[in-house]
């Protein structure tokens, strides 16, 4: 190949670069855009769920003060024990609350029955989104279980029932 030919060549090149670029912008845009969305759903999932898990965490608690410290076995349960904590966010049912945390049940009878020393952190754990922990409720549960020590926010009967008449009052809409 001829040298004029080269530069002839590396010149065409050179201006074929920046078109390919150009043609790939919007592709670019539009996959920084889903990526971007995908991280604001999932960051605001992440947070409304951390919130479920700090709320079941208090109801379990106050499940456990109102049956003589022994943990809850299942999900139904804890129905009827929604406005024990005033992390749980609307809607206040245990259905929404199954939709975003996980318990471990077992492992809570296993540290009640003495057959474990401690809990795994993710004894009540998020399930959706990004995973936002703003307490331990494995620890949380420990000492309760072991020291009778209440958690910051956990509702008595008479709290509780307060808490939803006010609810049922004064409606956010």
């Amino acid at each position: 190949m001829d040298p004029v030919d080269r530069e002839t060549k590396k010149s065409d090149d050179t201006k074929k670069r920046p078109n390919r670029l150009l043609r790939s912008l919007p592709l670019v845009c539009i996959l920084l855009f889903a990526v971007g969305v995908w991280a604001v759903v999932n960051l605001q999932r992440g947070i409304h769920s951390s919130y479920y898990e700090w709320g079941v965490t208090n109801i379990i608690v106050s499940y456990a003060e109102e049956h003589g410290g022994q943990p809850p076995a299942k999900w139904d349960d804890l129905v009827g024990y929604e406005y024990f904590s005033p992390y749980l966010p609307d809607p206040k049912t245990i259905d929404a609350a199954k939709q975003n945390v996980r318990i471990d049940f077992e492992a809570m009878k296993r540290l009640h029955d003495g057959k474990i020393d401690s809990l795994d952190p993710s004894v009540v754990h998020p399930i959706r989104g990004f995973a936002f922990h703003w307490i331990n409720p494995g620890a949380v549960l420990k000492r309760y279980f072991q020291d009778g020590t209440l958690p910051h926010g956990s509702f008595n009967r008479e709290m509780a029932d307060e808490a939803k008449r006010n609810a049922e009052l004064y409606p956010i809409q």
